[in-house]
Parts: structure tokens; sequence; C-alpha cells
């Protein structure tokens, strides 16, 4: 698992101690030297866009638990908006904190992808400021292809991008459930055996592979979810980081539940894979705990 490097540094300044020499004088951190976290929403009505932030959107609760919980001041997150109902005049125009896109029906995953990447290369890499992305649905593989565009050097997408720890939750990584009469041409990449998918895993692109190096990759499912199945949201068969699953809870977290639901706050049958192998409890963490953690710590640690 890797060390952050708020744990390397101090361990550096101990050995110095250790060794009788004074460690030279730092300067606290501050919110500008901290990652800043991304929330990336899903799939919906690109004419309509989303409501992030206000009573009900997509946000609302995990900004919420983020900032009580958490303990993540609201200037340190951000929520990211790509649709055309997003932009001025649009229906929800205001209502995410950012607009790095205008998607239409037709716009394809990868074209939202290259403008989040370019947003995060702009605002934050350029600047010498890393971010964390926790992304939800369909927002997990915009993400994706964004950083996957970026390792490859596709057309369009920038030189890099700085992102520490990406969670995933609810995210098609091998397709939706099944086919259905949808007007947008993401809903047709993220269909089973599109060639988008097929595309996405293609030699040397799966999460496990060398272009996630520098990344910390969390995917999290639920067995509820009839939208994502639990084998796609996990990306079975495939390696990544860390993997949360939540099992046998009944209907409780379905596709909205993963980034709703913060209680109880340990009471959830939950599978999950690090390094070490596969674990479960019957004391798991509630969806946005886990979401949280994933987004922001490196490793994960074991609910």
């Amino acid at each position: 698992m890797r060390r952050s490097t708020r744990t390397i540094l101090a361990a550096a300044a101990a050995a110095m101690l250790l060794g009788g020499l004074a460690p030279a004088a730092h300067a606290a951190p501050t919110p500008q030297d901290e990652p800043q976290l991304l929330l990336v929403h899903g799939h919906g009505r690109p004419d309509e866009g989303t409501n992030c932030n206000g009573t009900g959107g997509t946000w609302a609760d995990a900004l919420n638990y983020f900032e009580g919980a958490g303990g993540l001041d609201r200037d340190r997150m951000t929520t990211v908006a790509y649709y055309e109902g997003n932009a001025a005049g649009g229906p929800n125009e205001g209502n995410c904190d950012v607009t790095v896109s205008e998607a239409t029906a037709d716009t394809k995953i990868q074209d939202i992808a290259k403008d989040l990447a370019n947003y995060v290369h702009d605002t934050y890499t350029s600047k010498g400021r890393s971010v964390n992305i926790a992304a939800h649905s369909m927002g997990g593989l915009v993400t994706r292809v964004a950083l996957l565009g970026t390792a490859e050097g596709w057309d369009g997408f920038p030189s890099s991008m700085k992102v520490d720890n990406v969670a995933t939750a609810g995210t098609p990584h091998q397709g939706v459930v099944e086919e259905r009469d949808d007007d947008t041409a993401q809903w047709d990449q993220m269909e089973p055996g599109s060639d988008f998918l097929k595309a996405l895993h293609g030699e040397g692109r799966e999460l496990g592979d060398e272009w996630t190096d520098g990344t910390d990759w969390t995917v999290i499912g639920s067995d509820a979810d009839d939208v994502v199945s639990y084998d796609s949201a996990i990306d079975k068969g495939n390696a990544t980081d860390q993997k949360f699953g939540y099992v046998d809870n009944g209907s409780a977290i379905g596709h909205s539940g993963l980034r709703t639901i913060s209680g109880p706050p340990h009471d959830y049958n939950l599978n999950y894979w690090n390094s070490s192998g596969q674990h479960h409890t019957t004391n798991g963490w509630a969806p946005l705990k886990t979401l949280f953690k994933a987004a922001t710590e490196d490793g994960d640690g074991l609910p």
C-alpha cells in the first residue's frame, strides 16, 4: 500500500531527531497545499443538467457528511458538472460549483473526459496542486477516461493530471445492467458489449495497469444496485488498489444509495479487497463513509 506524503515526511523528521539533528522548520500546511476534492456526477438528461448542491441534489448528502463527519471544509470540495443544462441559461445553471463541458445528447464520454482532464490540469496540476476525485455512476467512467487519455497522450488531452485518489461508486466499469431506450450517446457507450467498453478494457488499459500508477484507485458497488451490477461496479476480474462490495443488505443500498446513505455508521455486510487479499465484515462502514475514506486516503483501511 502506498504511503501518504504526510506519513513519509513525518518518518523523515523522526529519523532526523533520532540522529541528534533538529529538523528544518516548515510552515503548517495550508488548504492550498492539500488536494481539492472533486465530486463528479453520473448520467442524466443533458438538456436539464444536474442539480449538484441544492436540496435533494446529487451531492447534497455527501457534501453535508464530508464536511460534518469528515471535517473537510466546503471550500475544499468542488462539485463538477458537464452537461449543457448546467451552462449559462440552462435550467441548472449555478447548481454545481463548476461546469467543465457543455455536453449534449450526442457527446461521447471521451469528449466529456477530455474537458474534465483539461480542467484538472489547468486549474490544479499546472499550479502544483493535486486533486482527489469521488465519482458516481458514469462520472467514474468520465474520470477513468480522463486519466487514461492523458496517460496515453490522446489528441486534445493535457500533458498531465495530478490525481492522488479516485473513488468510483456504482460505476459501470463493465457496463450497465441492460439496454434501455435512451437518447444519449453516453448511455449507448455504457451498454454491455459496446465498442467503447471493449476499448476501455484493451491491453494495458485495466485499472491495475501501469497508466494508473501514482493514483490510488478504489471501486465501490452494491448487489442491490439495479442500474449497475455488483460485478460491473467492482470491475470483477481486474485489479485495483481497493474494492468495496455491499452484499446481503436487502434493498437498502441501491444505485443512488451509494452516494447518499450515511447511517447507521457501522451496520453493513461488506466485502473488501486490498493488497493483503479479501476480507468481510458485518460491521461495515456506511456508503458515504466508504466513499469519503476512499477518496481522501491512500489505502483506506478496513472497517
